[in-house]
């Protein structure tokens, strides 16, 4: 977790090495402070120096985050502490596209989220700041925290300076609309940061590994995905395009929708002359 909390007594609040007032205290903050929590314990919050009452504490409304296709972006933090959170400070300088590679059904953003909160994810070393799947994004870092998601090493350009973003495979889900979503997520992230299309870059850029996988291995598909990172033609306009010039029944859009490269047949379909 991580949340925003305001200090509301006016002669401030005691900081403590420990959820108590048995342990020792090692500060303050003064009323007004807005302090972030990363964990709770017996009514005891959890911030960068410290723990304090949270009684005391009133909860912050955060800014929501959405994507321009209407998408909420869910932060659920990977807990202060864990040894795949490092920390650091990440300037944003690129994002790196991923796939999970993980196609059992269910493995969708919230399930690779509590992956990532668990002790089998904080002992395999790994972390990553979005999941998006077919119908959510959910934030496991804040962008401005390095991550362990390039394999280039904790101090690499990719780990240390890029925003990592993976795109789920799971069978049960929709792998055309998860990358649509990411290109959305991607897109919001550039205007936030100032980064260039030119620095959207795969996995494979930081240390040869073929990543993302099915997006590499698919003709066009890559280019099609910086295109609508851009705000080039989403699915549907796709979708209304082709039907509207072959005049072709919505059974027939349907069955080429499910096809497994049924976004990629329609982007080139509609861009064919």
């Amino acid at each position: 977790m991580s949340e925003a909390y305001q200090v509301t007594p006016s002669v401030g609040v005691n900081i403590r090495s420990g959820p108590g007032t048995g342990y020792s205290k090692v500060g303050a903050y003064a009323q007004g402070t807005v302090v972030t929590v990363t964990a709770t314990r017996d009514g005891w919050g959890q911030t960068e120096k410290g723990w304090v009452s949270l009684d005391y504490l009133e909860a912050v409304e955060a800014a929501q985050r959405v994507t321009d296709n209407g998408l909420r972006i869910q932060a659920r933090y990977i807990d202060a502490g864990r040894k795949n959170r490092p920390g650091g400070v990440n300037p944003c300088g690129y994002i790196t596209i991923h796939e999970t590679g993980n196609a059992a059904r269910g493995a969708d953003a919230a399930a690779h989220g509590s992956y990532l909160n668990s002790a089998a994810g904080e002992a395999a070393l790994v972390s990553w700041h979005y999941t998006v799947d077919d119908h959510a994004i959910v934030q496991h870092l804040p962008d401005g925290e390095t991550a362990y998601h390039a394999g280039d090493g904790p101090k690499g350009t990719g780990n240390a300076r890029s925003i990592g973003v993976e795109i789920c495979v799971n069978a049960d889900g929709d792998f055309a609309k998860a990358r649509e979503n990411a290109a959305w997520l991607v897109r919001l992230l550039m205007e936030e940061h100032g980064i260039p299309i030119g620095h959207v870059v795969q996995h494979n850029h930081w240390n040869g590994k073929d990543c993302p996988y099915t997006i590499r291995h698919t003709s066009g598909t890559w280019e099609a995905f910086l295109a609508l990172c851009e705000g080039g033609p989403c699915a549907k306009t796709n979708r209304q395009a082709v039907q509207a010039r072959f005049g072709l029944s919505e059974e027939t859009m349907d069955y080429l929708e499910a096809y497994r490269y049924g976004a990629d047949l329609l982007q080139k379909l509609a861009a064919a002359n």
